[in-house]
């Protein structure tokens, strides 16, 4: 039968602060990917995820152990570590780590947005805490670093006097991690505004089937139709609606002498996602110098004929020559 102290050792063993690391690893994927709206609860989650998780679940892989002492937060330690140790090293590590992460995302996509970057800083955590449970779930149970024991301990001493106090130079050292590792973990989870653009482009086919950026259809008979791709690259930091409205105009001297909606769609990108789609290009105007526009816009376009170069978010054209023969 088991005893309870048995019992005592087998919940403190239980890896609960791996548990809400892993989640908070999880969460920080979610949030990346749009699932979570923005709050001031996910700030604060999200500089707990960037500052603190990836560096402890590392610290929790290389030192699966408590300390041997634990008269304090800052223990001399034999074969483990103690818990304010473990903070503060979980702290030390997640200013190395992300800042790391971060140039390897510039290394492989250079140009890159910060969304590849947060991915990254979520998957690692991932990854580090599931080596970590693995790890510490093969220590002896009386061995193991113990959260919830450790919060015992800490609750069985709090009516008893400080036995030491904890060195200046190691509160200067928390202090001073902590205040870095914010600055960094800010900079991660937030995008600046510079940042937040939508790419908006259209590309023809060559001859190998790569899409190019020139080689666009100059002449076509009225009534005929020609197929551009136009391509989509959401780089705003959410998943958006956009709409597409495709115009003609005839232009004479600089003047816009007559301008016919030839199309209009919409599409659903996600945060990060470029959408290619084709479109049949079919002028209805006569003139040699028609400007074929294509207009994006974020959500709903202006209705009727109000769509136009000016009101666009972003707009791209090209001139073609229409013939009536």
């Amino acid at each position: 039968m088991a005893t309870d102290a048995g019992a005592n050792i087998e919940t403190e063993s239980f890896p609960i602060d791996l548990l809400l690391v892993g989640l908070l690893g999880l969460w920080h994927l979610a949030a990346v990917q749009g699932y979570i709206g923005q709050s001031p609860a996910r700030v604060l989650l999200g500089l707990v995820a960037v500052l603190i998780a990836p560096g402890y679940a590392l610290i929790a892989l290389l030192f699966p152990r408590g300390s041997a002492e634990s008269d304090g937060l800052f223990d001399n330690w034999r074969g483990g570590i103690s818990t304010g140790e473990r903070f503060v090293l979980a702290v030390g590590s997640s200013v190395c780590i992300v800042p790391l992460l971060g140039l390897g995302v510039v290394l492989v996509s250079p140009g890159g947005t910060t969304g590849p970057y947060q991915l990254s800083i979520g998957v690692t955590t991932v990854l580090l805490t599931i080596a970590a449970t693995i790890r510490r779930l093969r220590v002896p149970a009386d061995e193991c670093f113990s959260p919830v024991g450790w919060v015992i301990t800490i609750r069985s001493r709090a009516s008893l006097p400080p036995i030491r106090s904890v060195p200046t130079l190691r509160v200067l050292l928390v202090f001073g991690l902590l205040l870095s590792g914010t600055g960094i973990g800010y900079a991660a989870i937030s995008t600046e505004r510079g940042e937040q653009f939508t790419e908006f482009a259209l590309v023809t086919e060559s001859d190998s089937g790569e899409p190019i950026a020139s080689e666009y259809p100059s002449e076509i008979a009225l009534g005929d139709s020609r197929t551009v791709q136009v391509t989509i690259g959401n780089h705003e930091g959410q998943e958006l609606n956009y709409t597409v409205v495709v115009i003609a105009q005839r232009i004479e001297n600089g003047s816009v002498l007559a301008t016919a909606q030839i199309g209009r769609f919409r599409s659903r990108v996600a945060a990060g996602e470029t959408l290619e789609r084709s479109h049949e290009m079919s002028p209805t105007l006569v003139g040699d110098d028609i400007r074929v526009s294509y207009l994006l816009y974020r959500n709903e376009a202006p209705v009727g004929s109000n769509p136009r170069p000016e009101n666009a978010y972003r707009r791209t054209h090209i001139w073609v020559s229409v013939t009536s023969d």
